[in-house]
Parts: C-alpha cells; structure tokens; sequence
C-alpha cells in the first residue's frame, strides 16, 4: 500500500508559525489601514465642515460689508435723489473707493433705473416684476442670480432709500458678477488646492453662484443631498457622489444673510492615494524586522520539534522495540508527559465510550432504558433463567392532553410518569420506553399475583397523583408472568399487550392479567 505523504512535526511548527505572523501581520496592516481610512475620513469631513464653516462666515462678512457700503451711498442719495448728476457722483464715488461691484444702479420705486455707474445701456429700462416685486420688502436683501442687459450673469445687494420722513424712495443696488475675475471668484477661487479639492455655491434655488469651472454657473443642480440640507439652514459634512459619479468628501455651511450655501469637497481617491502612499512606506520599514522574527521563529521551532520528533519516531516502534524514552532530552512539560497523556487518553476515549453506549440505551426524554437496551438486559435474563412478570404500561387518553395542552405539556407527563414508576421500582426492576405513551415494566422473581397487586399500587398512585400544569391522567395496566419452559419471554410481552388492550376496551383505569399459557 503506498504511504500517504505526511509532514513532519518541525516543519509544521515552522510553516504555522511563519502563516501566523505574514496572516497577523497582514491582518495589521489592513486593519491599520481601515483605521487610518476611517480617520482620515473623518477628519476630512470635519476639515470640509470647518472650511465650509469659514468660506460662510468670511462670505457673509463680505456681504455685510457690501451692505454698510450701500447703506451709506444710500443715506446720501436720499438728501439728493433730484439731483441726477450729484447722484452719479455718488455712485461713481463707490464704484472708486471699492472693488467689491462690478456696477451700481439707483431704481424708483416704480422699478425703473434712473442712475447707473459705470455707463451701460440700462438707463431708463425696468427690473423684472419678481425683482420688484421683492424690493418692495423695503429691507436690505440680495436679488436672486439674473443676467444683465449685457450678458452678464449677476447678483446683486440692494439697501432701500427712505426720505428723512421714512417715505420709501426707491433703493441702491450693487451689481456682482459670477463669471470672470470678479470680487467674488478671487475671493472665493483662492482656496483650490491641487489635490482634487473644490468648493462651489449655491443660491436658495440651488442654483451655483461659484464654481471653479464657469461653465457651470449659472447652473441648477437637483437630487443633491447636501444642497438640501444646506440650503435647510444645516452644517455639517457626509460622503457623497457628485454630478460627475466621483465619490467626495463634503462639508457645507449656510449663509443666513442671504440663504445661500457653501459646500467644500474632496475626492475620496485622494484620501486613498495619499493613505496608500503612507502604508506603503509602514510596509517597507517593517520587512526588516519581519525577517528578524522569521529567523527567531526558525530557531526556536527547530529546538521546540526536536524532542516531540524524537519521542514520536519511538512512540513509532514501540510494538517492535522496546525504547527508553527518558533519554529524550525533552525541556518542557509536553513533550516529558507525552506518553503518560496517551495512557491517559486512552483510559479517558474508554469512559467516553462506555458513556456513548449509556446514551444510546437510554430514552432521551424520560432517561428511562429504550428498546436497544430492553434487548440486552432480556438476553441476560433468558441465560439466568430467572422468572419475572411483565406489566405493559400506556396512558389513557394521551393524545387529547398533546390536543388541549400542547405536546411540551404531554413531554412534561410522560416525565413525571418515569418519574414516578422509578421512583416505586426495586433495584433490579427493569422499566423501558416502549414508544410513545407505552412503557414495559420487568419485575423479575416477582409472581402474577404479586405482580397484579404492584400494577393496582401503581395505577392508583397515578391516578391520585398531579401531573405538570395541573393535568390527571389515568393508566390502563396489561400483567403477564413468564416462567421460562416452553413460552418465550417474546410470547409473555405479547400477552402483557393483550391483558393491556383488554384493560383499555372494559372501561380503561385498570390492571388486567393474563396467565402464562
């Protein structure tokens, strides 16, 4: 027979040994690495917010400025408001002394232009009725996005003029442009970074007021999640796919003065490569002392295989030669008690055996003998000659208690039952499970006549006793009696059966006999 292939003790030490550190340590890294993304996640989120946070604040610091401009140009015109030219020099005043509008314009309050910085062909035409329609708030607020008469796409602050007696007189507004280099692109455009990074607005409608590609102002933009929850009045930060199914970091930030939002990104990839490049060099500074452990675990694996590979070629050729084993040289507890822990297993495999067969002659729910073990324990007593009587045991009635009360509450019976008759047996009774609600009572040396009394004690201790949840019951009792001779022990079960059914067809509740015929 060819042998099959089997390695040796030393070089398993060695192949699991070197397994467990490269799968420990690959287990490290990646697990390092996990914690590392996750980190480097959330303080990006939490950079994003902030940022976000900030670009809101320095915005709407802007915008407030923007506002006390407008509110002083606007105090002066009100004293002038006739004076057209003085007017002009008002607003040509502003436009010189800041850089933060790209033009100004004075409306009435019928919505018509009546002075404008620098010179456009605006003067004299009419804002749209919506625009109208939201000044005439007569507070200071900012146009929604709209494009000019020279096709520039724009917001534009307002401040009311009101006369010294509070008469509304029309308002001042600031032009702002969104594309090109406008106050509000270098403002915000100066914090791209080159990694992937980008921020962008959005107005109350989710239009984009600022983004590092032009092309896109102007645009609506729906389905955005973080747009929503910006423009809802929250901060805060998440992961996200953008328009372009790149996955991002974001965080967002809302301007209260005007409703817009600030959304800061960063791509997810980013993250990962700057990571990668981290572990990449964990990686290389740790294969050196990798190595050195390898070495360590070689040595001390050869030195743990020698005496167990030595005990084991003996243990080997133990049947064929008698060896001393004491001349191992073995330095640690295991391998000098090898061979006595085998003795002792083997001692510990035969207890385990013999509790195995135990089990397998016993009735799992009511621990009583089964039917494999009813045939060992007749077969000893066939060869002993011994004569003994028979009652065969079944419940009255069993299927309507599993009907009324369930089957747990008809285990709990059928325990309490065993129980019971166990309780009542001598030390040699012999007492099984035959199935189901059917039990098989072995008494041996016991006479019909005895045997008869002893059903009549059991079938009233029954039926004056409490089962589980309340439950009586009642028993029907078949005895026979076997003598050896002629009958078998087979043919006196069969009788105790019949005594049995006869209990059952004269009224149930009651012991029944028959002799030995």
């Amino acid at each position: 027979m060819k042998r099959a292939f089997r390695v040796d003790l030393k070089k398993l030490i060695l192949a699991l040994a070197t397994c467990g550190v490269l799968l420990t340590s690959i287990n490290t890294l990646f697990a390092s690495y996990q914690v590392h993304k996750n980190a480097f996640i959330k303080d990006t989120l939490h950079a994003n917010q902030v940022y976000a946070a900030k670009l809101a604040q320095v915005t709407e610091l802007f915008l407030q400025s923007v506002n006390s401009q407008l509110n002083v140009s606007a105090y002066h015109i009100s004293k002038r408001l006739d004076d057209l030219p003085e007017v002009n020099r008002e607003l040509e005043r502003l436009l010189n002394q800041t850089n933060s509008f790209d033009s100004l314009v004075v409306v009435n309050p019928q919505g018509k232009i009546v002075a404008v910085k620098p010179d456009l062909n605006v003067l004299g035409k009419s804002i749209s009725f919506a625009q109208l329609q939201k000044v005439k708030q007569q507070k200071p607020i900012v146009l929604d996005p709209f494009l000019s008469p020279a096709g520039n796409l724009m917001v534009s602050p307002t401040y009311p003029i009101t006369s010294s007696e509070g008469e509304y007189m029309g308002f001042v507004a600031g032009g702002i442009y969104l594309q090109g280099k406008t106050i509000l692109n270098r403002l915000l455009g100066r914090h791209h970074y080159e990694d992937g990074s980008y921020l962008y607005v959005v107005d109350g409608h989710s239009q984009i007021l600022y983004h590092i590609d032009e092309n896109r102002i102007g645009e609506k933009v729906y389905g955005n999640e973080v747009i929503e929850k910006v423009l809802e009045g929250h901060t805060g930060a998440s992961e996200i796919v953008n328009s372009a199914g790149i996955q991002m970091i974001a965080g967002f930030a809302p301007i209260p003065m005007t409703g817009w939002g600030v959304v800061s990104q960063r791509p997810i990839s980013s993250i990962l490569n700057e990571l990668g490049a981290t572990h990449r060099t964990v990686i290389y500074s740790s294969i050196p002392f990798t190595l050195l452990i390898l070495a360590l675990i070689l040595v001390v694996g050869i030195q743990i295989a020698k005496p167990l590979t030595l005990l084991a070629k003996q243990l080997a050729t133990f049947n064929s030669k008698q060896t001393d084993a004491t001349r191992i040289f073995a330095w640690y507890f295991e391998a000098a008690n090898l061979k006595h822990t085998l003795l002792q297993s083997n001692r510990s495999v035969r207890r385990v055996i013999k509790a195995l067969d135990t089990d397998r002659k016993t009735d799992k729910l009511t621990s009583l003998h089964n039917r494999l073990s009813l045939e060992h324990w007749l077969g000893n007593a066939i060869r002993g000659e011994v004569g003994l009587s028979v009652l065969a045991i079944d419940i009255d009635h069993f299927k309507s208690i599993n009907d009324v009360y369930g089957h747990s509450a008809g285990d709990c019976v059928l325990k309490e039952l065993a129980a019971l008759m166990m309780c009542k047996a001598r030390s040699d009774d012999f007492i099984c499970r035959a199935g189901g609600e059917e039990f098989l009572m072995f008494l041996p040396n016991i006479v019909l006549g005895e045997a008869v009394c002893i059903a009549e004690r059991l079938r009233k201790q029954v039926f004056e006793h409490t089962m589980p949840r309340g439950i009586k019951i009642t028993v029907s009792i078949g005895v026979s009696h076997w003598q050896g001779g002629t009958t078998t022990i087979e043919q006196t079960i069969e009788l105790a059966d019949k005594a049995l059914y006869r209990a059952k067809h004269t009224g149930r509740n009651r012991s029944c006999y028959i002799d030995s015929v």
